[in-house]
């Protein structure tokens, strides 16, 4: 019985690998049943079976492959009141987030208007990062470690700035900046302290 379940979740998974990985290339509409059967290595009939239509299997896909991180872990074990630190962590985690969601994040982006449920769904776990980092900026403004200023506002210009670096690999790789993450990281966390300080 586990072997067919393992079976089970292994054609479920070649299934939904395909689906994500020709849809984010080509588009929701322009991947069909037949494409991502054969880029999966099965019948259409074996995608009807188990998913009933494409939209069930961009459901299912989005579902499996929208890894989420533990924000609120980070933020009550790792956190050490040190502003420079903490955003280098907080930084690293959110490039991490978005590495491992990239072709759901494209694709959230491309079928924004035709299925704006992916977005909702990838904005999830930024939408928790952010309201983390606006309850660790406001304890800072308390300890006197930062100025006080519009906490929501400094918290979305820090998710933007690592936005702004995931989109610029992510399309352009080092044509745009031969600057890694680690620098990338480094120098903005540094140049952010002294912008809040």
């Amino acid at each position: 019985m586990v072997e067919n379940q393992d079976a089970l979740t292994s054609t479920d998974d070649k299934i939904l690998s395909a689906a994500i990985t020709l849809m984010e290339k080509k588009g929701y509409k322009a991947a069909t049943m037949k494409d991502i059967a054969e880029f999966a290595g099965f019948s259409d009939m074996t995608l009807f079976r188990r998913f009933g239509s494409k939209k069930a299997i961009l459901d299912a896909a989005v579902e499996r492959y929208s890894y989420t991180v533990s924000m609120k872990k980070i933020f009550e074990e790792e956190i050490v009141y040190d502003i420079e630190h903490d955003l280098a962590l907080i930084a690293k985690t959110y490039q991490k987030y978005m590495k491992k969601n990239q072709k759901i994040v494209m694709l959230a982006f491309q079928e924004r208007h035709n299925h704006p449920e992916i977005a909702h769904k990838t904005a999830e776990n930024p939408k928790q990062l952010k309201e983390n980092l606006m309850i660790y900026l406001n304890k800072m403004v308390q300890k006197g470690k930062i100025k006080s200023s519009n906490i929501e506002a400094v918290a979305m210009s820090f998710l933007w700035m690592n936005l702004g670096f995931f989109m610029a690999q992510f399309v352009a790789g080092d044509q745009v900046s031969p600057i890694g993450e680690d620098e990338f990281i480094k120098s903005s966390c540094t140049l952010f302290k002294s912008g809040i300080n």
